[in-house]
Parts: structure tokens; sequence; C-alpha cells
């Protein structure tokens, strides 16, 4: 009798599920990113190094806090954001050429061009990321789900400061923010807070 392949795919109950293993979970996160901290119209977001900074913070709640410690004349106190559990990163990102980044992006991406939620536009430079209107219902259902409220939280906390920022600027703080964990990488390593 032939062994069944379907065990072979389902993992060791001792294993715990590893949300940076779901090409699921990081559309979602990238849906509820251009939802919450798109640019309009659209929303949008203008330029892939733009994107890979916003998540870079969304991914790193203690980095979001320390940009906004950092930012404390330009941010009102009651939003500034604080790290419920600092050491929290759901799914790491590792150093390359400007900054953070995720090597994955455009799996990730085409994941949800191919789902009619997003459509990447070339003709503008830097290329635009937008939610479609199938796109836009589906972050609105992300965003009611309990689960996805601290990324919610953190992506409200970018709105009207980082988000605001090119993907040069953004790039350019996290540079000056966070020289050891950042800048000073090699590239390919994995960034740790």
């Amino acid at each position: 009798m032939r062994p069944s392949i379907a065990a072979s795919a389902v993992p060791p109950l001792h294993r715990p599920w590893d949300p940076d293993d779901s090409p699921d979970f990081h559309a979602s996160r990238l849906l509820l990113l251009l939802a919450e901290c798109g640019s309009q119209p659209g929303p949008h977001i203008a330029g892939r190094t733009k994107l890979a900074k916003l998540d870079f913070f969304l991914r790193y709640p203690a980095f979001l806090e320390r940009a906004h410690e950092a930012l404390a004349d330009a941010i009102q106190d009651d939003a500034a954001f604080r790290a419920s559990m600092p050491e929290e990163v759901e799914a790491p990102m590792i150093r390359y050429r400007f900054g953070p980044w995720d090597p994955r992006y455009r799996q990730f991406l085409a994941f949800l061009a191919a789902r009619d939620l997003i459509t990447i536009t070339t003709s503008h430079k830097p290329e635009r990321v937008r939610l479609t209107a199938r796109g836009k219902k589906t972050a609105a259902t992300l965003a009611a789900m309990e689960q996805f409220r601290p990324i919610v939280a953190r992506c409200h906390a970018m709105r009207g400061n980082l988000a605001e920022w090119s993907g040069t600027d953004l790039k350019n703080l996290v540079y000056q923010l966070f020289p050891e964990e950042v800048a000073d990488l090699a590239y390919h390593q994995e960034i740790r807070p």
C-alpha cells in the first residue's frame, strides 16, 4: 500500500504554526497596510521602497515605538505608538540594498494581484500598488477581525506621520534610528530588535 501524500504534508503536532510561512498572512497584512496607510486616490502606496519600509514598522512594533519617540515633536502624545510586546516580530525581514526587505514581496504582490485585490501600475515612477474594489472590501473584512487588531492599531499609528513620508525618507530614518540593528548589518542578515 502506498503512503498517503497528505500524511507527509501535515506538520507534526509538536510544531507550532508560524505566520511567516503563510502567504495568506503576508497578503492580509499588506492589504491592511494599503487600506489603512495608503494615499488617495486608491488607496495606493507609491513604490516598493515605501511599501517595504512601512511594512518594516508594521512587522517590528518595537521599532515603530522608537520611531515615534524620535519624532515626538511631530506626533501628538496620545497618537504615539506604545508596543505591548516589544519583542514581538511576526515575520522577520533581512537587510538588503535599501534597508529592510523581504525577498518574497514579488510573490506576495503576485498573490494579491492574481486574486484581483490589488493592481500594480508601472506607468508612474515609482510604481503604484493600489487596492481594487474587491481589495478594499477584503481589507475592511480583515480590519474588523479580532486577530488583526494589533496590525490595524500599528497601521493607525503610522497615519499622519510615517505613512506620509516618501520611501527614501523612510529609508533614511531607518538608517538613522537603527544603525546597529539595520544599517551596520551585512546584506541578507535577519533584522532583530
